[in-house]
This record gives C-alpha cells, sequence and structure tokens, in this order.
C-alpha cells in the first residue's frame, strides 16, 4: 500500500516537473489540468502504467531491450505516456519532441524518488 501511494506521488511531481521543464522549452508543447478530478485520474493512469503494464511489456520484450541495449525501454516508456495522453483529457502533449522531453524528465523524476525511498527503508 505504502509502494503505492509513493508511486502516485511520484509520479504527480513529475508530470509537475515536467510540465514546468518543457513549457520553459517549448510553449505549449506539454500540460497537465490543474483541477484535482483531472490530475487525480492522470496519476492514477500513470501508475496503473508504469506499475502494471510496462514490467509486463519489459518481461515479454527484454530480449529485444537487450538488443538495442536499453532504447526499446526508453520507447516503452514513451508510448505509455502517449496512451496515458490519448486515454486521458487532462494530459496534453503536442509533438514528438516534449514526448520525448516528458518520457526523459518523469523517467529521471520516477527514478530518482524511487532510489531515495529505497535510501531510506
Amino acid at each position: 500500500m505504502l509502494a503505492i501511494l509513493i508511486s502516485l506521488a511520484s509520479n504527480l511531481a513529475a508530470l509537475l516537473i515536467a510540465e514546468r521543464l518543457i513549457n520553459t522549452w517549448i510553449p505549449s508543447g506539454f500540460s497537465v489540468t490543474h483541477e484535482w478530478i483531472g490530475l487525480a485520474i492522470v496519476v492514477a493512469l500513470l501508475t496503473v502504467a508504469n506499475s502494471f503494464i510496462l514490467p509486463i511489456l519489459r518481461f515479454v520484450l527484454k530480449p529485444l531491450i537487450w538488443l538495442t541495449l536499453g532504447i526499446l525501454g526508453f520507447a516503452l516508456n514513451g508510448v505509455l505516456i502517449y496512451l496515458v495522453d490519448i486515454f486521458s483529457t487532462g494530459l496534453t502533449i503536442n509533438g514528438l519532441v516534449p514526448l520525448v522531453l516528458a518520457t526523459v524528465v518523469i523517467g529521471a523524476t520516477n527514478a530518482t524518488i524511487s532510489y531515495l525511498t529505497k535510501a531510506f527503508k
């Protein structure tokens, strides 16, 4: 239960950081709604995608991820973020460059928070 709450908080922070950073480089390239219900739906979808769908895809595609030296893993993260964009109205990504930047920022934020929470256990 605590792991899911940490994942929800991590994804919330990652989305808000990504919005702030990407919109300084590319105006209106990445936006997240600031209504509580819409934001909660986006965070929940991203958490489900990262916690349940992504591990299954990585397990199935592990040989290809190894052959591409991890680039396919990065692409899977991007595809899942794009799917969250498609399935929710609270997240808007306009273009490939904002999607790639969002993938980098969200991945780095989640990795950092995951590392920090494991360090304090």
